[in-house]
């Protein structure tokens, strides 16, 4: 709200700019105006004469007034966007394409509404929606339930999302620790994370991402029988052997001086070795 002091004399003459600014919330002074000052804060003063008022906008005509209030719209407009901003991009739940479009059409069904119900699972960053959508609805009070409301997509349901998250938690802890080795995951292997169901939601992938940037390793949790919806079985292990042989034929490069030296750890021919470097996109400079 932006906060005006106007003089009595000129209530009349603003009502009708007062009517239109919703968002103007005012007082009036007459032989007052300094106690009026020293028991509240004002953004704007409307004076009638010159006067020294230390950390206030002053305006002395409806035009000036006009240019002040919008200066304040402005103002608050970018702060809105900077702190959507802000959530949008930095809060691993609301990451991804899936969960950008069921927020965007929970705010169209609800802006005129007094009550939004969300229907949520465990491994949730519930606060996450509370404060997105208390910045967006203001005026719509958000609950929470685990057994009726407006489901919020659970992660085996909107799993295009997940490199979308993985990458924000990398990006926000490589840059807080800054001695971390930079390892970005690969398209075989972020199909991989696809392929599992998450019981544990969005905490459950963060821990995962946060283990790969200590290791460099994806260790997709085990299935737990109690959540077994079913899976691609050819694809999954198709996919978890590429991981493997990756990892294992980094690891063996980084321990040898030669290509040779790496396959042999590895009991496989050079040829092969060398096929599979440049298969998986391994960046290595020891061609012999």
């Amino acid at each position: 709200m932006i906060k005006l002091l106007i003089p009595q004399v000129l209530l009349e003459n603003l009502r009708e700019f007062l009517y239109e600014h919703r968002e103007v919330v005012f007082d009036i002074y007459n032989s007052n105006l300094e106690e009026k000052i020293r028991e509240d804060y004002w953004d704007i003063v409307y004076l009638t004469e010159e006067k020294t008022v230390p950390g206030k906008i002053l305006v002395y005509s409806l035009r000036e007034l006009e240019l002040a209030v919008k200066f304040f719209e402005i103002k608050e407009e970018y702060r809105r966007l900077k702190e959507e901003y802000d959530m949008l991009y930095s809060f691993p739940e609301l990451q991804g394409p899936i969960i950008r479009e069921f927020l965007q059409k929970v705010i169209l069904d609800f802006k005129e509404k007094n009550e939004l119900v969300l229907l949520y699972e465990d491994g949730m960053y519930v606060n996450e929606y509370r404060t997105f959508f208390g910045s967006r609805l203001p005026h719509t009070k958000v609950k929470f339930s685990k057994k009726k409301g407006v489901k919020i997509p659970p992660l085996r349901d909107r799993k295009e999302d997940i490199p979308y998250i993985f990458d924000i938690v990398l990006s926000s802890l490589y840059l807080k620790h800054k001695n971390l080795d930079k390892k970005i995951p690969d398209n075989n292997e972020y199909e991989l994370l696809k392929e599992y169901n998450w019981p544990g939601n969005t905490k459950e992938l963060v821990k995962v991402a946060s283990n790969y940037a200590a290791t460099g390793r994806i260790d997709i949790p085990k299935f737990k029988t109690s959540n077994f919806e079913g899976i691609d079985l050819v694809n999954f292990t198709s996919k978890l052997v590429k991981h493997v042989e990756k990892r294992y034929i980094m690891l063996a490069l980084k321990k040898s001086d030669s290509r040779f030296k790496a396959a042999k750890m590895l009991k496989i021919n050079y040829k092969t070795l060398s096929h599979k470097i440049k298969l998986y996109g391994i960046e290595n400079s020891k061609k012999r």
